[in-house]
C-alpha cells in the first residue's frame, strides 16, 4: 500500500499514485492493458484487473476516501502468472528492489505476505509433530518475546484418530501458522496438478504463514532496509 497524496478525490478520477505503481511494476508491459473495474474489495471504490479470475492483480483505490492509499494485491497464481510472463519478455523481477521503493521511496507500507515452505521427503509428519508439541519436545516460540505459544492457541484437525492439520492463533491474529499433510491433501484428487508428484513421495507436509498488519509492516521494513 502507498499513500495518495491528493486530499480529495472526484468519482472518476484516477490517482497518480495508480499510473506510478503500474509503472514500477511494468503491469501494462507484461500482462498488457487491465481491465477497469467500479467496485474494489475491503472498502476501495475502484479497481484495476489485470490477468484472470483464476489468476489476478489488482490494483485499489477509493475516491470516496483518498487516506486509505493505494494498494496493489497479488493473488497466489496471479504472483506466478507475473513473473513467468515477465520472464518471457526479459523483464527483470526484484522483489527486494520493489518493497524498497514501496517502503521507502513511496512511504507505503506492505499489508500482507504469505510464506510457504515445502517439506518432502524429510520424515515429518504433522501428527508427530503435534505429538511432540503435546510432550513439550517440540515448542512454536513468539518471535518478539521468544515466549513459548500455549497449546491452548493451537488447534488440530484429523481423522481415523490421526492429526493431518495444525494451526497456531487465529486467522485474525498478525501472524497465523498451518502446517498440514500435502500428500494425502494430493493424493484426494487425481485431477489435481499435485496428484503425481503426491504419489512418487514417502512424505510432503506444508508450512504456511500468513503475516498482517504490525507483522507485515515491519517484516516488509527489515526487506526495504
Amino acid at each position: 500500500m502507498i499513500p495518495i497524496k491528493a486530499s480529495v478525490l472526484n468519482n472518476d478520477e484516477t490517482p497518480d499514485e495508480v499510473q506510478a505503481l503500474k509503472r514500477m511494476f511494468h503491469f501494462n508491459q507484461i500482462l498488457g492493458k487491465a481491465e477497469e473495474q467500479k467496485h474494489g474489495l475491503n472498502g476501495y471504490t475502484n479497481s484495476l484487473k489485470y490477468g484472470n479470475d483464476l489468476a489476478k492483480i489488482l490494483i485499489l483505490w477509493s475516491w470516496k476516501q483518498p487516506w486509505m492509499g493505494v494498494t496493489v494485491m497479488f493473488y497466489g497464481q496471479g504472483k506466478k502468472l507475473y513473473e513467468a510472463l515477465a520472464k518471457m519478455t526479459d523483464i527483470k523481477i526484484d522483489w527486494f528492489d520493489m518493497i524498497g521503493n514501496i517502503c521507502l521511496k513511496f512511504k507505503g507500507h506492505v499489508s500482507r505476505i504469505d510464506i510457504a515452505v515445502d517439506l518432502i521427503n524429510y520424515g515429518f509428519s504433522v501428527d508427530n509433530i503435534a505429538e511432540k508439541l503435546k510432550a513439550d519436545t517440540y515448542e512454536f516460540l513468539n518471535g518478539k518475546t521468544k515466549r513459548k505459544i500455549g497449546l491452548e492457541k493451537m488447534k488440530t484437525i484429523g481423522n481415523s484418530g490421526e492429526v493431518d492439520t495444525l494451526y497456531v492463533n487465529s486467522r485474525k491474529s498478525d501472524a497465523f501458522l498451518r502446517i498440514y499433510n500435502k500428500r494425502k491433501q494430493g493424493l484426494s484428487n487425481k485431477s489435481s496438478g499435485y496428484y503425481t508428484q503426491a504419489k512418487n513421495t514417502q512424505d510432503w507436509i506444508r508450512i504456511e504463514a500468513e503475516f498482517k498488519h504490525r507483522e507485515a509492516h515491519r517484516i516488509g521494513n527489515d526487506l526495504a532496509k
